[in-house]
């Protein structure tokens, strides 16, 4: 896919298939990585964006909390990332703090 924008729906899908647990509150959905234990990893993103386009702003906005670069996280939405990669990514920033 080209553009920077993807469908809330297709993140929601992608961070599930990823291993994220989702949990939910009044306002927003918390997406928590379970691929390594006690990482403390989430993402949030509000209810009514499931239904919505969502934007370059918040596609960094998001990739900043996953410790991803805007790119790869589009690959993890894109499914040309999966989950042992990123879980790898994690691991290497773990090694490096």
């Amino acid at each position: 896919m080209g553009s920077s924008n993807r469908k809330g729906r297709d993140i929601d899908a992608a961070l599930r298939k990823k291993g994220f647990r989702c949990e939910m509150d009044g306002k927003h959905i918390w997406y928590n990585f379970t691929g390594i234990p006690k990482t403390g990893i989430k993402v949030m993103m509000s209810h009514g964006m499931r239904g919505e386009t969502i934007g370059v702003d918040l596609i960094f906005r998001m990739s900043r909390q996953l410790h991803l670069s805007k790119e790869q996280f589009l690959e993890l939405i894109d499914c040309t990332l999966d989950a042992d990669g990123y879980r790898a990514i994690i691991e290497r920033l773990g090694d490096t703090q």
